[in-house]
């Protein structure tokens, strides 16, 4: 288990490790969508993740093509649903959609 902060509400949910971001969020009913049913083709699971980004699994080529399309992108982002956490706490920003 590992401990998922999830930003701007400050809650804090403790998750099985081995457990994609998505998953994760969505079982904790926070507000996160995936179009694309988790297949890094789209953005709408586009995260900041400004604490324990080492404890996250790493970025695959097909996320890091997707997330080079995307307008915004910094060091801290990942795709939710390509993202597996591991065993130290992760802190996840929520990107507000217009």
């Amino acid at each position: 288990m590992t401990t998922l902060t999830v930003l701007p509400s400050g809650k804090t949910y403790e998750v099985a490790a081995g457990t994609s971001l998505l998953k994760a969020l969505q079982a904790a009913g926070e507000p996160i969508i995936s179009k694309c049913g988790g297949e890094a083709k789209c953005e709408d699971c586009h995260v900041l993740v400004p604490v324990g980004r080492k404890s996250l699994s790493k970025i695959q080529r097909l996320e890091n093509e997707k997330l080079d399309t995307i307008v915004g992108i910094s060091s801290n982002s990942r795709l939710a649903c390509q993202a597996v956490l591991g065993e130290e706490p992760v802190t996840v920003e929520l990107l507000v959609r217009a």
